[in-house]
């Protein structure tokens, strides 16, 4: 039989027929058509090697016309003749291809509506599209790229083409949602190293460099008042915790009689487990302020922590002008930088100050 498109098309089993017969090609030995009961229709090429027969999909007979189908079918014969298995070359290719930039992208989003860890609860809508838009629209050169093929250079060039594009804002807040999402296919095994992590997101804008000096330390904790924002302010300084670290804070997460703080790997935002030793100090301030909550230790409810932190801020920096101060301009995000830059005025080990802030 001459397997043709129009010849495929009238095929049809008889009632004697087993499901899934071959019907196989009078020109190209081995090329056939399996036939199945409920219509479908598939190319294969079967052949032998070492003593074993085989066969191999070639595909729908409504997606892969029949001179597709003759050509691959060559091309499998050929290797056959050089005693290569077209299964084995089929595997290589698939595996070369696994784990493709695209493929994790979906299922790590997903996991962010559906989280997998008991009690995590599902990414905000707001954020979830940013995390969306940063790894499908600007991260899109990357798509169809194995991810282990993915190196240090390739996010370099990325960023800046961002940069160069969209903006630097653009390009560090996409640098950043990729920083977590390597880190996240690290831990699936796909990679064993975070490329993005590597780099250091520089060179498209002006990173802040601002550190409050001792004098200006001493008038910002003077202006916090006994509210939750003057004692989250408080914490960042004796810490060096990041912003959403303190005021999200679960009352679960604190250990006030041994004077530690164990914040778990999915509220870090490097995605490592970090234990902060409380001062005294520090012990004193939560013990004060634990008394009236319920599940967090700052916020209002029991289903998130602190907010209003631009409100909080410009009634902090209000209070510091009527007590006479003037400071430049400072954000929170300073005062984790001033608390590292405190620990290497006091001469600490560079990787001891990395440790502390949780930078590894």
């Amino acid at each position: 039989m001459n397997l043709t498109d129009h010849e495929i098309k009238k095929l049809m089993l008889s009632p004697d027929d087993p499901d899934g017969k071959v019907f196989f090609d009078d020109k190209m030995s081995g090329l056939g058509v399996r036939i199945y009961r409920s219509g479908r229709k598939t190319w294969l090429y079967q052949f032998r090697l070492a003593g074993r027969s085989y066969k191999l999909e070639i595909g729908s007979t409504e997606k892969v016309l029949a001179s597709k189908a003759r050509n691959d079918a060559k091309i499998a014969a050929g290797h056959v003749a050089n005693k290569v298995n077209p299964l084995d070359l089929r595997r290589q290719a698939e595996e070369k291809h696994k784990d493709e930039f695209g493929d994790l992208v979906v299922e790590y989003l997903n996991e962010k509506l559906h989280p997998i860890k008991q009690g995590k609860k599902p990414m905000r809508p707001r954020s979830y599209a940013e995390v969306k838009r940063h790894l499908e629209d600007h991260c899109k050169p990357f798509k169809h790229r194995p991810i282990r093929s993915i190196t240090q250079r390739d996010v370099a060039d990325l960023y800046k083409k961002i940069a160069k594009e969209s903006g630097p804002g653009a390009a560090s807040h996409t640098w950043s949602t990729l920083r977590a999402f390597s880190h996240w296919a690290m831990r699936q095994g796909a990679v064993d190293k975070n490329v993005a992590a590597l780099y250091d997101g520089g060179g498209a804008g002006d990173p802040r460099e601002r550190t409050l000096e001792d004098s200006e330390i001493a008038i910002v904790w003077k202006a916090c008042g006994a509210d939750q924002f003057g004692n989250i302010v408080k914490l960042l300084l004796l810490t060096g915790a990041r912003r959403d670290e303190v005021g999200h804070m679960p009352l679960s997460e604190l250990d006030l009689v041994n004077k530690k703080w164990l914040v778990p790997e999915d509220r870090a935002k490097n995605g490592h487990e970090h234990m902060v030793p409380l001062s005294d100090t520090a012990v004193e301030i939560l013990t004060d302020a634990i008394k009236t909550r319920e599940a967090f230790m700052f916020g209002y409810g029991t289903e998130r922590g602190f907010s209003g932190w631009s409100k909080a801020k410009k009634a902090l920096d209000k209070r510091i002008t009527e007590a006479g101060h003037t400071i430049e301009h400072w954000t929170i995000h300073d005062l984790r930088r001033s608390f590292s830059a405190g620990l290497q005025r006091l001469k600490i080990e560079p990787h001891v100050v990395d440790a502390c802030i949780n930078h590894l």
